[in-house]
């Protein structure tokens, strides 16, 4: 078989979905990421590899944050620093891909996103509470002025991606890759009532399943073999947004993804994948928000099994290998992604 027709037996098992953010995303940011997998076997790497049959896919993302005590919580307030933090995020993508031309496909993708464990020490509640319970470090007499929400559910923003391959020779293909996330996303959730005022206020838009922003995205993806057994796919994406929900505007972000799989003529392929998300600081009423931005770099190993010559699951784990984040931000510990995928 050469490798071309490799391509293109394995572009339609492979996952046309995304997980928002990012593959590699840092623990601050949110709404969704750059489209995941579309290439020969990876499961994050967008690819080159054009889609020749409709597709259609369901994937899970899940992420596990670090967290705050309420302590360092009431510290950080005593200290002047607005500091929030959410212990877990699940995001749920549909997704229907399909080919436009010969080389060209588009994809939408609708998500259903879900925050858990979100704390915020400087919503308008917190700093109310506090103006009559000041934060005292060490002292966890103002804990109940700390605002909380259990969970943040809701359908998120919808992805339209598209890809041009503008280049294949049969053994590379090269694709730009061009979309826009549209808002159509949640952004009315509130917070649990403050135990100091009694009262609850909308969610800062960082922790509200859509966004209220148009973001575009831009840039170019591969699709190649090192060996005959050996394939890489990868890309390079910058998004930039415009101001959403609450004059809150994300930071622009840059991402990459690479990733090798092996054997990818059998049914079980092993992937290992180096994604990385290197983003600016948001920004909030005209104001830089100084504890957001920052850069991280993941480890991404992971199996693709194809079912038959149409449907394939997949699975894998991302470890952040490097994560330098700014300010005071809570860490990614790990995230995992499974889904399948079907032609039709």
């Amino acid at each position: 078989m050469s490798n071309y027709n490799s391509f293109k037996k394995t572009a339609l098992l492979s996952a046309v979905t995304a997980s928002l953010m990012v593959g590699g995303t840092s623990a601050v940011y949110a709404h969704g990421e750059s489209i995941r997998g579309g290439g020969s076997g990876s499961i994050n790497a967008v690819g080159a590899a054009i889609l020749e049959d409709t597709v259609v896919g369901l994937r899970w993302d899940a992420r596990r944050y670090e967290t705050f005590t309420d302590q360092q919580l009431i510290d950080f307030r005593a200290d002047g620093e607005d500091v929030h933090m959410h212990s877990s995020e699940d995001a749920y993508f549909l997704t229907l891909g399909f080919p436009v031309s010969e080389d060209m496909d588009v994809s939408l993708m609708l998500q259903y996103n879900n925050f858990k464990g979100f704390k915020d020490n400087g919503d308008q509640n917190a700093s109310d509470c506090f103006a009559s319970n000041p934060a005292v470090k060490g002292s966890l007499s103002s804990a109940e002025c700390i605002s909380s929400t259990a969970e943040s559910p809701g359908v998120g923003d919808l992805l339209v991606t598209g890809r041009y391959r503008f280049f294949n020779d049969g053994d590379s293909q090269w694709a730009s890759v061009f979309g826009v996330i549209l808002p159509t996303g949640k952004i009315t959730n509130r917070t649990d009532v403050n135990k100091g005022t009694g009262e609850s206020e909308i969610i800062g838009t960082h922790n509200q399943p859509g966004s209220g922003a148009i973001t575009f995205q831009g840039g170019v993806a591969f699709s190649g073999h090192l060996t005959e057994k050996i394939a890489i796919d990868a890309d390079v994406i910058y998004r930039f947004g415009t101001q959403g929900a609450k004059q809150f505007r994300s930071g622009n972000s840059w991402q990459f993804d690479v990733a090798t799989s092996f054997a990818h003529h059998s049914s079980i392929v092993p992937v290992i994948e180096l994604n990385g998300i290197f983003f600016d600081q948001d920004i909030e009423n005209d104001e830089i928000k100084k504890n957001s931005g920052g850069d991280v770099i993941y480890l991404s190993p992971g199996i693709n099994y194809h079912i038959n010559d149409k449907q394939g699951i997949y699975a894998n784990v991302s470890f952040p290998v490097y994560q330098e984040l700014t300010g005071i931000s809570n860490d990614e510990k790990y995230r995992w992604s499974m889904g399948w995928s079907t032609a039709l």
